[in-house]
């Protein structure tokens, strides 16, 4: 049986009177499987990776807002100058619970509906109350508490804000990217030309192309590779298909050559891979 490493709170949290605080990771390295006793808020400001999230796996980008409830398991893999921000919350003992409920997902919502993405240029915006969330989340005297709960539930009212009104930061780029994104997640099976994609939407190449390196820190193609991969990994995790079809659903028609590009991806061939959720032994 595969096991999880689990995060206490008492590791985190200064006192046990304090309900939230802010864990800043310049370098997030590949972190293995995990859960914790205590919820929490990612916001991936830069760089970019693969999360795992109760055996959902997607490639993470900057501008990715993450809720992640403590019971989940999750973890980080295939990092490439990955930043986040970690807010950690006692959801449970919030003094100002009532009032920050609303603005959170609900206990029970579904993974997609506590997962979403803003425009990097907002990071900005809500970067200054970050750095005071973490300055008085390491104080434990009680204004300094509710002080925190206080710019905690600022910065999710800003968040909630940001998702629900229209993005007035360069409204065609950031439209020609969403299209972008959508057409990339339905194309994991089938060939994807960008040279197309832009004739058809009637979209500068070489400047949408700029603007995603410079929003995910991968080409389009890079991006695109990720989410097969991690379509792979899923399968592998999840299903008993035959590696043959594992390929051809995730766009490689040749298996032999897929297995190559996932150990080189993963130091791991799919089988191996595969074994470490299905207690298999691989010779």
């Amino acid at each position: 049986m595969h096991k999880y490493l689990h995060l206490y709170k008492k590791d985190y949290f200064i006192s046990e009177l304090n309900t939230v605080t802010v864990e800043r990771r310049e370098h997030q390295e590949p972190f293995p499987l995990h859960d914790h006793d205590f919820d929490e808020l990612v916001i991936v400001s830069s760089g970019n990776g693969v999360h795992v999230w109760n055996d959902y796996i997607y490639p993470i980008t900057s501008g990715d807002i993450l809720y992640i409830n403590h019971d989940d398991i999750h973890g980080f893999e295939s990092v490439n100058n990955l930043k986040l921000y970690n807010i950690l919350y006692i959801r449970e003992i919030l003094f100002l619970s009532s009032i920050i409920e609303p603005y959170l997902p609900k206990t029970n919502a579904k993974h997609t509906e506590r997962v979403w993405r803003i425009h990097p240029s907002f990071l900005k915006q809500l970067s200054p109350l970050i750095e005071q969330l973490s300055i008085e989340s390491k104080k434990n005297n009680l204004a300094s508490v509710h002080l925190s709960e206080a710019l905690f539930l600022q910065f999710i009212i800003l968040l909630d804000r940001i998702k629900q009104q229209p993005n007035d930061i360069a409204p065609t780029a950031t439209h020609q990217l969403d299209i972008l994104f959508t057409v990339l997640h339905n194309s994991i099976a089938s060939p994807f030309n960008f040279e197309i994609f832009c004739k058809d939407y009637n979209i500068a190449s070489r400047s949408l192309s700029r603007l995603f390196k410079h929003q995910t820190g991968m080409t389009i193609n890079g991006y695109l590779h990720k989410l097969r991969l991690c379509k792979a990994m899923s399968l592998l995790r999840n299903t008993s298909f035959a590696i043959s079809i594992i390929s051809a659903e995730c766009g490689y028609e040749d298996s032999n050559y897929f297995s190559a590009v996932f150990k080189k991806e993963t130091e791991q061939t799919p089988s191996q891979y595969r074994a470490q959720f299905r207690n298999i032994k691989v010779q």
